[in-house]
C-alpha cells in the first residue's frame, strides 16, 4: 500500500539512494572510531565467542595411569580377581642398572628379541569410536556432539577414519637414527612395531621381529554417551583453516570418562584384547574441572578383571592448532608406546616382579616431567616433540618421539644408532646419575 498522493519512485533509483545514506553512515561511525559487527548468526558461534579457552592454559599432558576414584575401586572391586592371568601376549626379562647396581623386572607387550624364533607378535584390539554428547546445560546452552565419525574440522574425513587407517595400524615406512626399520619387513612395519625393533635393533636386524596391531572386527563399534558431570563444559578454540570461525573443544571429568572406558572394555574386548577408544577434540579435566585443571590427552592402565587383566589405553585425537607440537594422532602414538613397553604400570601384584615390575633408576627434568620419575615411560620425557610420516592416501601424520629402554637403565644402547631414542633426541646410556 501507497500514501494517497504520492508516487512510487523507480526501486532501484530508490535503493541506490538509501544505500549511499548508509554508506555514507556507516563511514562516518569508522571515521570516528566505532565499528559496526553483527553478531554470529549460528547460536553455537554466539555461545563459544563467549567462552573462548585461554591459550595460556592450554598445557596437554599425560598421565601413567588415571587417579585413585571411587568409581575405579568399585570396577576393581566388582571384577572379583586379581593377577595377570588371560591377557595380551607379553615376555618379561630381567635388568641390570650400572648405574645403582640393582636389577630390575622388565616386561613388555609381544614376545622376546633375545629370544629365537625371532617372530612378529599380533595383538588384537578393538576399534571404538565414542560420540560424546554434551547437553545445553552442560555447554553454555547450546547442546554439542563431539563425533569423531563425522568429517573432521580442516579436513575431508571423519577422524575415526584417518585414525584407524593411520600408520598406528597400517603399515609405512619409518627411519630411526639414519635406519631404515621397516625394510625387509612382511608387510611393512607400524609406528609401535617400527619403536620396539628400534628399542632392540642389534638384536633383531635382520629378522621379522615386531608388534603388529590387528582389528577384532572390519569398521567401528560406535558408542553414544552423554556426559553428566558438573565439571564437564565446552569452551571455544579458533579454527585453523577458516577465519574467524570458533570450534568447540569438550572438558570431561577424568573419573567420568576412565569409568566410561573399563565398561566399553568389558562389553566389547576381552583381556586378550586392548580396547582402542577414540575421542575427538574432548580432552579431561581433574575436579572441579575448567581450564585450569586442563588438559589430560592421555595415559594407560591395567586393571584386574575376571580371569585376567585388562590394559588399556586413553588418548585424544584433535585438531591442529589446539595444542603446540600435538596434533591427529600424537596423544596415541604416545600411550600405545607407554602401554606395550609398561603394561603392567606398576599396579598388578602377581606381575613379573609385582608392583615394582617395569620400575627404573630414577630420571627426570625433562619432557612433561619437572622432578623426578622411576618407571618406563617411554613417551614422558619426550612430550612435545612431533615428528612426521605419510600414511593412507597421502595424509600426514605426526607422531611423537619415544625413549628406549637401554636410556632408563643406563645400559650400553643395543639400540639404532647407539641413541637414546627412536628421532635421535636422547643421548644413549642415558642420564649419567640418579635423579634427585
Amino acid at each position: 500500500m501507497t500514501r494517497p498522493g504520492l508516487a512510487i519512485e523507480t526501486t532501484g533509483v530508490r535503493l541506490a539512494s538509501i544505500w549511499r545514506a548508509c554508506a555514507a553512515s556507516a563511514l562516518g561511525l569508522v571515521a570516528a572510531g566505532l565499528t559496526l559487527a553483527a553478531a554470529p548468526a549460528d547460536p553455537l558461534q554466539r555461545a563459544l565467542q563467549g567462552h573462548m579457552a585461554d591459550p595460556a592454559q592450554m598445557t596437554p599432558r599425560y598421565l601413567v595411569k588415571p587417579p585413585s576414584s571411587s568409581l575405579q575401586a568399585a570396577s576393581s572391586a566388582l571384577a572379583g580377581a586379581s593377577g595377570v592371568g588371560m591377557t595380551v601376549p607379553y615376555w618379561s626379562t630381567t635388568i641390570r642398572s650400572p648405574l645403582d647396581g640393582l636389577t630390575y623386572n622388565v616386561s613388555m607387550v609381544g614376545s622376546s628379541p633375545y629370544s629365537p624364533p625371532l617372530v612378529n607378535t599380533k595383538v588384537t584390539y578393538v576399534p571404538i569410536a565414542v560420540r560424546l554428547h554434551y547437553p545445553a546445560s552442560l555447554a553454555n546452552g547450546v547442546a554439542v556432539v563431539f563425533d569423531p565419525t563425522r568429517l573432521a574440522n580442516c579436513d575431508t574425513r571423519s577422524a575415526g577414519t584417518r585414525f584407524f587407517v593411520s600408520p598406528m595400524f597400517q603399515p609405512a615406512t619409518f627411519i630411526s637414527n639414519g635406519v631404515n626399520v621397516s625394510a625387509g619387513v612382511s608387510g611393512g612395519t607400524q609406528l609401535e612395531s617400527a619403536f620396539q625393533r628400534a628399542n632392540f635393533w642389534n638384536a633383531v636386524h635382520g629378522s621379522q621381529y615386531g608388534v603388529t596391531l590387528v582389528p577384532s572386527r572390519t569398521g567401528m563399534f560406535v558408542v553414544d554417551y552423554t556426559v553428566s558431570f558438573p565439571d564437564d563444559s565446552v569452551v571455544g578454540v579458533s579454527s585453523q583453516c577458516v577465519a574467524g570461525k570458533v570450534n568447540p573443544l569438550g572438558l570431561m571429568d577424568i573419573n567420568e570418562y576412565d569409568s566410561l572406558v573399563q565398561s566399553l572394555a568389558a562389553k566389547y574386548a576381552t583381556p586378550t584384547q586392548i580396547p582402542v577408544v577414540l575421542a575427538y577434540n574432548v580432552v579431561l579435566v581433574n575436579p572441579p574441572g575448567g581450564l585450569s585443571n586442563c588438559c589430560i590427552i592421555g595415559y594407560h592402565n591395567a586393571v584386574p578383571v575376571v580371569g585376567g587383566t585388562q590394559l588399556y589405553a586413553v588418548g585424544t585425537y584433535v585438531d591442529p592448532g589446539i595444542f603446540s607440537g600435538l596434533s591427529d594422532i600424537g596423544a596415541w602414538s604416545h600411550e600405545l608406546g607407554e602401554l606395550i613397553d609398561d603394561p603392567f604400570v606398576q599396579s598388578i601384584a602377581t606381575a613379573p616382579g609385582g608392583i615394582t615390575n617395569d620400575l627404573t633408576p630414577s630420571w627426570g627434568h625433562l619432557g612433561q616431567v619437572s622432578g623426578c620419575q622411576n618407571n618406563l615411560e617411554v613417551g614422558d620425557p619426550l612430550t612435545g616433540t612431533q615428528y612426521s610420516v605419510t600414511g593412507n592416501g597421502g595424509f600426514v601424520y605426526h607422531y611423537q618421539d619415544l625413549a628406549f629402554h637401554d636410556w632408563f637403565y643406563r645400559t650400553p644402547s643395543t639400540s639404532t644408532g647407539g641413541a637414546g631414542s627412536f628421532k635421535d633426541n636422547l643421548a644413549g646410556g642415558g642420564q649419567p646419575a640418579l635423579c634427585s
